[in-house]
């Protein structure tokens, strides 16, 4: 069962530790220094390390079904992960990724009848009314879906706003908050830009050669 994860595992260890300073080394002989938190999905597709192709330490890492932030509570994983991210480690940049084809926000949606699920994905409630709001009664399932994935990302760039190691961070300018969602179809990165109120595709790259003719830019939210 995991032999596979032990074949990755060596991979890994076969890059990270080899050479005369090997970064594994060198990482915990000097720290970590990452610039970055990202919060992320526990989906398995949606990999933050994996799709950005990290180093190392390059990045603080939390997961949350849907990457859906409730409102501050004090002592919780997230907020003390964030205190310490945020006032002990001096990270500039904290950055909340949803991603398409979601399975909690297809929960929330559908209005799942797991009330171990539902009671946590019901959080997100309000991005769904916003998202009905802005698709109208006519728009696909589909279409409601992704403006839904979207809608949560922006209301939980609101909560995590409110936390006190983010709110104060804000208030010294020495913090800045990114939304973004994984385009898992089209290989993009899709980034709120409060100027326009839309989610745009800020990775203009050669499209991956399996992607679709697809063009996910300019949603707008305002």
């Amino acid at each position: 069962m995991t032999e596979r994860l032990l074949e990755g595992f060596k991979r890994f260890r076969g890059e990270a530790y080899k050479g005369v300073d090997p970064e594994m080394l060198r990482l915990v002989r000097e720290g970590q220094k990452p610039e970055h938190l990202i919060m992320s999905c526990i989906d398995s597709r949606a990999n933050p390390a994996k799709i950005l192709d990290a180093d190392s330490g390059a990045f603080f890492a939390f997961k949350a079904m849907g990457a859906i932030v409730r409102p501050h509570q004090s002592g919780t994983n997230l907020s003390a992960s964030l205190h310490y991210a945020i006032e002990h480690m001096k990270v500039p940049s904290l950055v909340l990724m949803g991603h398409t084809h979601c399975g909690a926000i297809k929960a929330l949606a559908e209005d799942i009848d797991d009330p171990e699920i539902s009671s946590f994905v019901s959080v997100a409630r309000l991005a769904l009314h916003n998202a009905q709001s802005i698709v109208g009664v006519n728009a696909s399932h589909e279409a409601l879906l992704r403006e839904t994935e979207q809608q949560t990302v922006l209301q939980s760039m609101r909560n995590i706003g409110q936390y006190p190691s983010v709110k104060k961070a804000l208030s010294e300018d020495r913090l800045k908050i990114k939304g973004w969602i994984f385009d898992m179809e089209g290989g993009n990165l899709l980034e709120f830009n409060e100027a326009s109120g839309a989610f745009e595709n800020i990775t203009h790259f050669d499209p991956p050669s399996s992607s679709h003719d697809h063009d996910a830019h300019g949603c707008h939210h305002g």
